[in-house]
């Protein structure tokens, strides 16, 4: 296979090709909504919902940032990986129904960043969990297409509320892969497929047991 020089990044040295694989897609979504997008620095808050590769890409490249992160889940072992990961605070959505104000308690005010990848469903409560100023970023839409949103709270609290459109740039990737290499971030890869397991994988994935990304080997 042949590319443009421009269209290929260099992967970092202390990853695999496995891990690498997991990069372009939810890597540099999560680096650009918080970092490039978000201005993300030390000491401010953020918001990750859910614990698949999108969430959990911002939960390490916010910590690595020195942010203090809060993870959502269903799961109280997903939620102790987070922790594991870094996680500063973490809360199980099925056990608290309101975990909008929850978060906003328990930040003092709510935080600075929502990694948003749940759609209208979670919507509401992420705005709830926003801090004043607070940037809102829209990814997915894992919660559904359906929900009803209130303005009340993006003009109150004056939110900037941002939809994440594409991946991102060359050169945010070769920013990405910098900042990995300098601090020798890995990529949580939950499980790895062979290629004649695509089925099995898939299957895997819609289960929705994962925790960060799962690969498929070509080799």
């Amino acid at each position: 296979l042949t590319f443009p020089a421009e269209s290929l990044a260099v992967l970092p040295d202390h990853l695999s090709f496995e891990q690498g694989a997991t990069l372009s897609c939810a890597g540099l979504t999560a680096w650009r909504a918080l970092v490039e997008d978000g201005d993300l620095t030390a000491g401010e808050t953020v918001l990750a919902l859910g614990t698949g590769g999108v969430s959990t890409f911002a939960l390490q490249f916010a910590t690595m940032q020195g942010a203090e992160v809060v993870v959502t889940s269903s799961s109280d072992d997903k939620l102790e990986r987070a922790r594991d990961l870094g996680a500063s605070e973490t809360l199980n959505y099925e056990e608290n129904s309101d975990w909008g104000d929850f978060v906003r308690e328990r930040t003092d005010g709510g935080v600075d960043h929502v990694v948003e990848v749940g759609g209208p469903g979670t919507l509401a409560q992420s705005l709830e969990a926003a801090a004043v100023n607070g940037h809102v970023h829209l990814i997915g839409v894992l919660a559904g297409g359906e929900g009803q949103v209130h303005p009340g709270p993006m003009l109150h609290k004056a939110l900037t509320v941002e939809g994440v459109m594409g991946v991102g740039s060359r050169a945010m990737f070769d920013r990405m892969n910098r900042a990995m290499a300098a601090t020798e971030l890995e990529p949580v890869i939950d499980r790895t497929f062979d290629f004649d397991e695509v089925r099995e994988a898939y299957r895997y994935v819609e289960a929705g047991e994962h925790q960060g990304k799962v690969v498929i080997s070509i080799e």
